[in-house]
């Protein structure tokens, strides 16, 4: 059923792959699931959502638009390339400190249980949470900008990625009922990820870069 389709996006993403110096090229995995399309940087994997093809044969996208949406996710391989230095490690690092940080109220209390260290571990755990959020989404859309420089930069022009983030916003469906997994889910993708105007902007301020 997808074949042809499948055929484009495995040559599209050699081309890809040749352009980002990469050692190998990604797997490429058709999925029931993904909306559009996602990297596995641990697997080195791919996957590009039914729906996406759907999209693509209905006209709604074309082959700059597949091509500028599979970009991305290279960028994030391209990124991982920078080891220590790459905005996904940092973000781990960063990450994983500060959640084992949340973890020093409870440590504390086990330690010197009493009634001041109870009331310290509650405003301390209050506060932790409170930021949690805030500091994820710093760290996290760091790491989807990063990947959008790397593919505007190296791979395909700002304006295409540009355009075909614009379109992916406004075949955006409006939000419908939906249970509680659905929105949770809804609210993390809010906060792990920069919004298409942030990322469009960005792309915008490349375009100097690219064209000098």
């Amino acid at each position: 059923m997808y074949s042809s389709q499948v055929a484009t996006l495995e040559q599209t993403l050699k081309e890809l792959t040749k352009k980002a110096h990469l050692s190998g090229t990604p797997e490429l995995y058709i999925s029931t699931h993904e909306r559009l399309a996602s990297v596995n940087i641990f697997q080195r994997r791919i996957s590009v959502g039914e729906n996406l093809l759907h999209l693509w044969k209905e006209g709604k996208f074309n082959d700059a638009d597949i091509e500028a949406t599979l970009a991305h996710e290279v960028g994030h391989l391209m990124d991982l390339g920078h080891g220590s230095n790459s905005s996904n490690f940092r973000n781990l690092i960063f990450t994983s400190v500060w959640l084992v940080f949340g973890t020093f109220p409870m440590v504390m209390y086990l330690l010197f249980p009493s009634l001041n260290t109870i009331a310290f571990s509650v405003i301390f755990a209050f506060v932790w949470g409170f930021s949690l959020p805030h500091i994820i989404r710093r760290t996290d859309v760091k790491v989807e900008l990063e990947a959008d420089r790397n593919a505007a930069l190296h791979l395909v022009e700002p304006k295409q990625l540009a355009d075909a983030l614009a379109k992916i916003s406004a075949l955006r469906k409006p939000s419908a009922p939906s249970n509680l997994a659905t929105k949770f889910g809804s609210l993390i993708g809010v906060i792990t990820h920069p919004t298409f105007s942030e990322r469009i902007n960005h792309l915008n301020s490349l375009r100097g870069i690219t064209e000098a």
